[in-house]
C-alpha cells in the first residue's frame, strides 16, 4: 500500500516536471504569451512630429542643437595616492662582512630597546628570497641580552629577508619591523642585523 502511494506521488512529480518544461519551452518560443509571469516590456510607438518645411526663398540659419551623446571626459585615471608604509616600533640596521676561515654563512643580530639594553624573547623570522634556497625558513628568539643567531644552509648567498616580531603567548607574533633585505655576495658572508626600538 505504501509503495503504491509513493509510486503515485513520483508519477505526479514526473508529470509536473514535464509540464513545467513545456511551460518554459512555450515562454522561450513566445515570450509575450499570457503564461509568462514576467513578459518583456512592450514598445509603444509614439508618432514623431516632423518639422514644418520653411517657405522657399528664406534661408535657414544654423542653430545649435543639443547633442544626444554625453560630453567626453578625460580617459586618464586620477592619480592614485600611495598607501603609506606603516610605522613600526623598531628600525633595522644591516651590516654585511666577509666570512672567516670556517666559511659558515650566518646571520646574527640583536634586539635593543631605546636605552640600549637587550630585549629577551623576541622572535626573528628569516627566510630565503631566491628559488635555490626557497624552502629554507627559520625563526630565532633573542636571548637574555637581546642577541640572536640564525645559521644558514651550506652555500647560502643572494637575497634573504628578515623581520622582527613581537613576543606573544598566543603565538600570533605581529610584526614589529619592516621586512629587511640582506644581500650576501658570496657563500662565506656574514650579516649582522640590529633591531633598535624607536
Amino acid at each position: 500500500m505504501r509503495a503504491r502511494v509513493l509510486n503515485g506521488l513520483a508519477l505526479v512529480l514526473v508529470v509536473a516536471t514535464g509540464l513545467v518544461g513545456v511551460l518554459y519551452a512555450v515562454i522561450a518560443v513566445e515570450p509575450t504569451t499570457p503564461l509568462n509571469p514576467f513578459p518583456p516590456p512592450t514598445a509603444t510607438a509614439t508618432p514623431a512630429s516632423l518639422p514644418e518645411p520653411e517657405p522657399p526663398g528664406e534661408t535657414a540659419s544654423p542653430s545649435s542643437t543639443p547633442s544626444p551623446f554625453p560630453t567626453p571626459t578625460s580617459l586618464r585615471p586620477s592619480p592614485l595616492t600611495p598607501t603609506p608604509e606603516p610605522t613600526y616600533p623598531f628600525t633595522a640596521t644591516v651590516e654585511v662582512s666577509a666570512g672567516v676561515a670556517d666559511c659558515r654563512t650566518t646571520v646574527t643580530g640583536a634586539v635593543i630597546d631605546r636605552q640600549g639594553r637587550g630585549l629577551e624573547g623576541y622572535p626573528v623570522h628569516l627566510w630565503a628570497a631566491e628559488a635555490e634556497f626557497a624552502p629554507y625558513e627559520t625563526v630565532s628568539f633573542s636571548d637574555e641580552v637581546g642577541r640572536w643567531q640564525a645559521p644558514l644552509p651550506a652555500g647560502a648567498r643572494g637575497v634573504w629577508y628578515v623581520q622582527l616580531h613581537a613576543p606573544d603567548a598566543r603565538q600570533v607574533y605581529p610584526p614589529l619591523s619592516p621586512v629587511v633585505a640582506i644581500v650576501l655576495p658570496d657563500t662565506c658572508s656574514r650579516a649582522t642585523v640590529e633591531f633598535r626600538e624607536r
